[in-house]
């Protein structure tokens, strides 16, 4: 997925990042956790090269708004130093602002793809178990699993899959895809398989205890998003019904000993600043919102 503030088309961003690679690849230095976070999220790109186009786009972004608030500033009187300086520092901080959200992209998308994995993960390890009760190999059983359409999990089972059929051993194709992925059930899974695989225990055992351990996780992360539910349900009546009905009053009360005058635009004002909140606490609590499926 390409990052939604990348300005330039993708093409157009490789073919001028190209010349900056060598300069992307000493700042990327900067960010040890670019490079695994550019494989777990699935970005066909090195490190160095993805800097490249993010400095090139920052560096295009910093050209626009010194362009724009320069000229805002001269139009208002300013003298030609002001505006320049102006200008220049303004330009600089949301450019900072918009590399920083750029370089780090990578990350955010690896935690989505980690959260859908892990909600479709237990419905695939007991595809996996059911099948190797059956008397399925376990690589044709990750095979199944791959085309099941089990989503982003279904996407690891597939990479998996490929690994193996490169001609590496299946504890090792286990052991790089641990190695490949921010979801920490599927790290788990895969080095309990490979342990179970090269101590030679059961694999129905370990794929039995990784099912009922991820149902039991899941299970807590319901039941905390719901206690801590009660806490942003208050908060959010607080500010919905309590604070614009007493804010409103005390304005009034206020008003009437202190002797000065409420105008139309203080109650706007308040009931704006009350939406907004509530807004927020809405968005907060879509975020905190555990991403499961038993």
């Amino acid at each position: 997925m390409r990052p939604p503030l990348m300005l330039l088309p993708e093409r157009a961003s490789c073919r001028l990042a190209s010349p900056f690679v060598g300069i992307g690849d000493k700042a990327a230095r900067l960010f040890p956790s670019l490079k695994d976070d550019l494989s777990q999220a699935h970005q066909q790109k090195s490190a160095a090269r993805y800097t490249a186009e993010v400095m090139i786009n920052t560096c295009i972004y910093f050209l626009l708004f010194f362009g724009l608030l320069f000229l805002l500033s001269m139009s208002q009187g300013k003298e030609r130093a002001a505006s320049l300086l102006q200008g220049l520092g303004l330009s600089f901080l949301i450019s900072l602002l918009i590399f920083y959200s750029l370089i780090t992209y990578p990350r955010i998308l690896a935690g989505k793809r980690s959260e859908q994995i892990e909600k479709h993960l237990i419905f695939a390890l007991k595809d996996i178990l059911l099948q190797v009760r059956s008397g399925v190999p376990l690589y044709h059983s990750i095979v199944n699993v791959s085309k099941a359409g089990y989503g982003e999990a279904s996407k690891e089972f597939e990479q998996l899959a490929q690994f193996i059929n490169t001609g590496m051993s299946v504890d090792k194709a286990l052991e790089r895809l641990a190695l490949h992925t921010k979801s920490d059930f599927l790290k788990r899974t895969a080095w309990q398989l490979n342990n179970a695989i090269i101590a030679g225990a059961s694999l129905q055992g370990a794929l039995q205890a990784l099912v009922d351990d991820l149902t039991l996780d899941q299970k807590d992360k319901i039941r905390n998003y719901s206690q801590e539910l009660n806490l942003w349900i208050l908060l959010y009546m607080l500010f919905a019904v309590a604070v614009p009905t007493i804010g409103a009053t005390m304005l009034v009360i206020l008003s009437s000993f202190a002797g000065f005058g409420i105008e139309q635009n203080m109650f706007v004002a308040f009931i704006i600043i009350c939406l907004i909140i509530q807004g927020m606490l809405i968005g907060f609590v879509k975020t905190r919102r555990p991403v499961v499926t038993i």
